[in-house]
């Protein structure tokens, strides 16, 4: 059965890999730190195009602010908890005497005068944000009051003002909240998308269904028009935009229900005055341990998408991945990784170092590629131009030797002129004997479901032996297992797909939620995993609306559905 779903994995058009997010529970979907902004996205900027089942619609990239958890770095938030307090200067301090170590994201957050070297300085410096930071106003008072008044409400939302007008949208102080919660957009095309101007949600729903967070996330600027061609321009229009502290802030803020009174947010936050700028693309240094990939550069023709496969052999042993860089050229859709089932015909092996087109320039499909996809099990992959994920302490997916590696690179130009594309992957390892937990892919699918005419509900659950069975963990004796990443994969008529985490005493906990087929969030858990023993349950709740007169099915085609729970998970 894990071979029927491994060509999900190249369907799929979500990032896989992204950074961490916060532990959930019944009222929270994860704290999905956007820059993800990245961090996705919520919102951090994916290039990435997607094009609805008869491929009359496409958009040249997806916009990050779908949340795909990637972790955003906040200066002086070295434990990533979106605050920055006591115990960061504690974490800090432990650090300078050589008493712990830290992730690179972590140094990164720490270097407060960006002089990349961590000392009293950066200290002294994250002592001083907190002292500074003492504002005891609600969070959406500062809002109001610091951020959109005198950076949108002074000059175009204010009240005879011709932008405030077309929008409808007035931001001086004591109008604005009223005018934005739950308020219709005039925005036409946001509007058809269920937006509206600030969501009191919460959570990742929250951040999905507010216009507003689309409109400001200037880090997501390079496929905001792409992706949404009709929401017209990011804001404030011209800028200056708002800074990496604003957007945190606010972020937080609408996270957490978008309250009119109460302190929600940390306003040290506010401290980061840096401004969201795009990662070039970067030919990456080896990894001092591990092993290095390349391929291309390929040529892309002009108004063409071209999806290529090439693969390398087997390597000389196993391979512990601990962290994964991947770093693309502009116009990618994806990368992925991908090896190949121990059930794979030798036929079906792809030749070494020569590129397979999945279509060729008519647009047909290679059915020689399309039935080694069905093999391919998933590695790594992602549709940013840079990525950067570290696994949980002590956790490593391992890469056996049995077949090589197989390459997958999406490209789309939309342009007059032709493109290359090209990337680099760096697999950072480490030996065997430093893994506490070997992670596997966990694939969860539904394949017996019919879907009549209108909307229509499926739950499907999955026992702990089910988990187990199709996570490649049956037969290493662990009595429990840790699920560290979460995301779904359905087709295009799927309107919403929950997962809960159900315990044995029935009751139920709401862990994950996506609106959106073609980009479904990632829930990343690395710090507080969720962990299943028997008698638990993972339930797949999808919606979806079939506008035709005939009933649907399971199947791999764009006219059928699926309904699959995609995650990482190790045993315990």
């Amino acid at each position: 059965m894990k071979n029927k779903f491994s060509i999900i994995l190249t369907l799929f058009f979500g990032v896989m890999l992204a950074q961490d997010c916060d532990a959930v529970d019944s009222s929270s979907y994860g704290d999905c730190t956007t820059t993800l902004g990245y961090g996705w996205n919520g919102s951090v900027c994916v290039q990435i195009s997607g094009c609805n089942s008869n491929g009359d619609s496409l958009f040249n990239f997806y916009e990050e602010c779908q949340i795909t958890c990637e972790l955003n770095i906040i200066i002086g938030d070295t434990n990533f908890d979106q605050e920055i307090n006591i115990l960061d200067v504690v974490s800090l301090v432990q650090y300078v005497l050589g008493n712990i170590n830290y992730l690179d994201q972590q140094i990164e957050a720490a270097d407060f005068n960006l002089d990349q070297t961590i000392d009293i300085l950066d200290i002294v410096g994250t002592v001083s944000i907190i002292l500074q930071a003492q504002d005891n106003r609600d969070t959406w008072e500062i809002i109001s009051s610091d951020i959109l008044s005198p950076k949108c409400g002074s000059s175009c939302h204010v009240s005879g003002e011709y932008f405030a007008q077309l929008s409808g949208l007035i931001l001086t102080d004591g109008q604005a909240y009223n005018n934005m919660l739950n308020s219709i957009p005039s925005n036409n095309a946001a509007n058809a998308d269920g937006l509206v101007l600030i969501s009191n949600e919460g959570g990742l729903l929250g951040l999905l269904r507010s216009f507003f967070w689309e409109k400001i996330n200037i880090r997501n600027e390079s496929h905001f028009s792409a992706e949404h061609p009709y929401y017209g321009e990011i804001m404030p229009m011209g800028g200056p935009y708002l800074t990496n502290g604003e957007l945190n802030f606010i972020e937080k803020w609408i996270w957490e229900g978008a309250p009119e009174t109460g302190k929600v947010a940390d306003p040290s936050l506010l401290a980061d005055i840096n401004t969201y700028e795009y990662i070039d693309f970067e030919i990456l240094e080896p990894p001092s341990q591990g092993i290095q990939l390349h391929m291309g550069p390929f040529n892309v023709e002009t108004f063409q998408e071209r999806e290529i496969f090439y693969y390398i052999p087997p390597l000389d042993d196993d391979i512990y991945i601990r962290r994964v860089e991947i770093s693309m050229r502009e116009g990618s859709h994806h990368f992925i990784l991908h090896t190949y089932s121990n059930q794979t015909p030798s036929v079906i092996i792809p030749n070494s170092y020569e590129f397979r087109d999945l279509h060729d320039g008519f647009g047909n499909t290679n059915m020689s590629t399309l039935i080694q996809m069905n093999y391919q099990v998933f590695i790594t992959g992602t549709q940013w131009p840079y990525m950067d994920y570290t696994m949980p302490e002590g956790v490593a997916l391992k890469l056996p030797n049995t077949f090589g590696i197989d390459m997958n690179s999406h490209y789309l130009n939309y342009t007059d002129n032709q493109i290359e594309g090209e990337v680099y992957v760096n697999l950072h390892t480490v030996l065997e004997d430093e893994v506490d937990h070997v992670a596997e892919i966990m694939q969860l699918g539904n394949t017996d479901f019919e879907i009549p005419p209108g909307e229509h509900i499926i739950t499907k659950d999955f026992s702990f032996n089910e988990i187990v069975a199709n996570s490649n963990l049956t037969d290493q004796g662990f009595s429990k297992a840790a699920i560290f990443q979460l995301f779904t994969h359905a087709h295009r008529r799927m309107t919403r797909f929950d997962v809960e985490h159900v315990y044995p005493d029935g009751t139920s906990e709401l862990i994950y939620t996506a609106l959106d087929w073609e980009h479904p969030p990632i829930l990343q858990l690395n710090d507080s995993p969720i962990v299943i023993e028997p008698g638990h349950k993972l339930r797949a709740i999808a919606t979806y609306f079939n506008e035709t007169n005939d009933n649907l099915y399971f199947g791999f085609l764009s006219e059928d559905e699926m309904m699959i729970v995609f995650g990482y998970i190790y045993g315990m």
